[in-house]
């Protein structure tokens, strides 16, 4: 297959709101049960190891009129626990069996609460992470709770969760992460091949779809990734931060690289990165998930840094790396997480020396043109000036 058709399929899954692709999972035996989950990270392997689909749910998007939504929530948060009430009340999410809340924010933490009450007879879990790296202190703590929702989804599912499943299932995720980044790496080095949109677009399909599928669609979208044969352009080589939780509409990621900047990294759908490097599947698979979170995890303003002087340190390795020019800042409106950050990093790109600027979007952003200007004058003033 071609990449175009590789990647049409992907912008059909991520234009279907319904999770028809899900749906039949499910439908195609009776036992199967289906475990979404909301941004950033939570560990997919258990859920898989169940027997079970997890299920990315990133908002509605822009395609998705919010009419319910808004009646729960005041207006000064941004638009993704709306969108994902109405995508709730409005039977899109009827086939799901639980729903997993990672801890992103205040914001997140209240859903969890909110989903409980308007779907009680559903499995319902805020997952929590650890705040100390110690392995005797967070990574008990960690595997405490790991082991808690291994328990919570043998009980939905009505069999064991045995650790020789888990070890195959890391196994799985393991091949997931290393195709992931293969991805990613391809587009460092050449995104003249590679757009950002279609990097997002296979992200997205890997939210969706079985790993074991999603691992042969990156497969065939690299092996013909490499014949693609397009001219490589004068544009500027940036990093995007703050995107990790509400995702931009498709526009903008178009919108940016049309504005003459190629986007070598970015912190879209970080689950399927979260983890840096393979998890092992020696000894206790519990806690070697708990272990890779604490010392294999990137840096994200939804995880908290308990020493000071790492604020940054995850940004700048990203723009040596990847032989970044500048930083854009995209962070959808009142992210707390992402927007208490943003001074911070800011403080880190300027005593580097590294061009950046910031803007904010919501998820049914419109008007792309002041983006796509604002970000080609960057463009611009870095070829001109740095």
């Amino acid at each position: 297959m071609s990449t175009a058709d590789i990647i049409a399929r992907c912008e059909a899954l991520y234009e279907d709101l319904d999770f028809t692709a899900a749906r039949q999972w499910k439908e195609a035996d009776p036992s199967r049960k289906v475990i979404a989950y909301m941004p950033v990270y939570v560990p997919r392997e258990i859920i898989h190891a169940a027997g079970m689909l997890p299920l990315g749910i990133m908002g509605g998007g822009d395609g998705l009129e919010v009419i319910h939504g808004d009646a729960f929530y005041q207006s000064y948060i941004c638009r993704i626990p709306r969108s994902t009430i109405e995508l709730g009340l409005s039977k899109r999410m009827d086939f799901v069996d639980g729903m997993l809340f990672p801890s992103i924010c205040d914001v997140i933490r209240n859903l969890s609460g909110m989903w409980k009450l308007m779907f009680p007879g559903k499995y319902v879990r805020y997952f929590d992470v650890p705040q100390n790296y110690r392995d005797d202190v967070g990574g008990n703590y960690y595997t405490a709770e790991l082991n808690e929702l291994r328990e919570g989804l043998e009980h939905l599912s009505g069999r064991k969760i045995t650790d020789d499943a888990l070890r195959a299932s890391i196994k799985v995720y393991n091949e997931n992460r290393k195709l992931v980044q293969d991805v990613y790496g391809l587009r460092s080095r050449e995104p003249w091949k590679v757009p950002s949109a279609d990097v997002y677009l296979l992200m997205r399909a890997g939210l969706v779809l079985p790993v074991e599928e999603h691992n042969q669609m990156l497969k065939d979208y690299l092996a013909a990734a490499v014949k693609v044969e397009a001219q490589k352009r004068d544009n500027c080589r940036v990093i995007i931060n703050g995107s990790f939780c509400e995702q931009p509409p498709l526009n903008l990621i178009k919108s940016i690289e049309l504005s003459g900047c190629y986007i070598v990294d970015d912190d879209y759908m970080i689950v399927h990165r979260f983890l840096r490097n393979e998890v092992s599947t020696a000894g206790d698979p519990m806690q070697n998930l708990s272990l890779a979170f604490l010392h294999e995890s990137i840096s994200t303003a939804a995880k908290y840094d308990d020493k000071e002087e790492d604020k940054g340190k995850y940004l700048l390795e990203q723009v040596r790396t990847n032989a970044a020019e500048g930083v854009i800042f995209a962070a959808p409106s009142f992210c707390d997480p992402a927007l208490l950050e943003r001074p911070m990093l800011a403080d880190r790109c300027s005593e580097n020396k590294v061009p950046y600027i910031s803007f904010k979007y919501a998820e049914n952003s419109g008007q792309m043109q002041p983006i796509r200007e604002q970000a080609g004058t960057f463009a611009d003033s870095i070829k001109l000036w740095s």
